[in-house]
């Protein structure tokens, strides 16, 4: 019991080491953000910016204008479908792992809108709602990185599954 005990105070001290060398303060990423849908697959360049006020904890804020497009069949019609853009704020939790890698969860509330066109009708619709995700980020250098999500979008009438990568930079 008492090496159980001196094994889990190690461990601990070791967690809170490596969260005292966590950096705070200000980054941007930008990359690519790729929406699969309910009937569509669509992509976009992310921008983002938040501010690390914590080593576990952060807020920011993304952009995405859409890039790639969707053609998909509706009631034996062809419909081509297109991400305008997606815009969303977040309260972000890390674990730094090391000073190089940290992994993350987030949670917040994210929009979305778009258009469809096809047998000379076109649209636009949007939604909004919560959103929630899973990463990794990874620094090669003290200012400079790579990261890697998972974010679910659930709207009101539609929701999507996001994978994005994307450059890291600290300010």
């Amino acid at each position: 019991m008492k090496t159980l005990i001196a094994a889990v105070a190690v461990g601990v001290a070791a967690l809170f080491g490596a969260v005292a060398h966590a950096d705070t303060g200000g980054y941007g990423s930008a990359g690519y953000t790729f929406y699969d849908g309910d009937n569509a697959e669509l992509g976009g360049i992310t921008g983002r910016l938040g501010y690390r006020f914590h080593p576990n904890f952060a807020v920011e804020g993304e952009a995405t204008v859409g890039v790639q497009d969707d053609d998909v069949q509706v009631g034996g019609v062809n419909v081509n479908v297109e991400l305008d853009y997606a815009a969303g704020i977040y309260g972000v939790g890390f674990i730094p792992v090391t000073e190089q890698f940290d992994l993350f969860g987030r949670i917040g509330y994210q929009t979305i809108e778009g258009e469809a066109s096809g047998a000379g009708a076109a649209g636009s619709d949007g939604d909004d709602g919560f959103a929630y995700g899973v990463g990794a980020q990874y620094f090669f250098t003290e200012r400079f990185g790579v990261r890697g999500e998972y974010t679910r979008l659930e709207g009101d009438d539609s929701e999507f599954d996001t994978f994005g990568i994307s450059g890291v930079v600290k300010f």
